[in-house]
């Protein structure tokens, strides 16, 4: 149960709180650029567009070079520096994705580390994967390979004979890797 004077502390901090300003909210720098990117390239092609009309409208070279250094040379330069902006925003993406790309690499790359830090065996050696139940493998008659039952090297052959893996001179099968680690 709160005491009188620990409540007036609450009242007094709930009170200062609610008396901070808060900022308004700031657009993403990359919106920014998007934005500004898209809006100074539209100006540009617009300036570009009415400099060519006006240069259109006379046939005197005189009355046309303000219409082209005006609309032309403005156009241009806000559509270069929209295209700019533009290709910052882009840039910006792309290096946004890559942290988040390594990020996940990072985090996918120590769990496999944890993994195979709990799989090492206390002299220091990998330990090899658990061997299924006994009677599981199989091998050819003559063989010095055993393999499960439905390996391709194996399949439809009548002379196959029922093993642990645990005989001696027996190495397991390459294609079908009835241990679960490569060999």
């Amino acid at each position: 149960m709160e005491t009188p004077i620990e409540t007036s502390r609450l009242d007094r901090l709930r009170a200062s709180i609610a008396k901070v300003k808060v900022r308004a909210a700031v657009p993403p720098f990359e919106r920014i650029l998007a934005v500004g990117g898209a809006v100074l390239m539209t100006l540009g092609i617009a300036f570009i567009v009415l400099g060519w009309v006006g240069a259109s409208h006379t046939p005197y070279v005189f009355e046309q070079i303000p219409y082209m250094i005006s609309g032309g040379l403005l156009g241009a330069a806000l559509a270069v520096v929209g295209a700019l902006f533009y290709f910052a925003f882009w840039m910006t993406k792309q290096v946004q994705t890559t942290r988040e790309e390594a990020s996940q690499t990072r985090a996918t790359l120590e769990s496999i580390e944890q993994l195979l830090a709990g799989s090492v065996a206390m002299n220091g050696s990998v330990a090899t994967a658990a061997k299924p139940a006994a009677a599981e493998f199989v091998k050819t008659g003559k063989g010095t390979m055993f393999h499960v039952p439905d390996c391709k090297v194996v399949e439809g052959r009548s002379d196959l004979t029922q093993v642990s893996g645990d005989e001696p001179g027996l190495t397991p099968c390459r294609i079908c890797d009835p241990l679960g680690a490569r060999v």
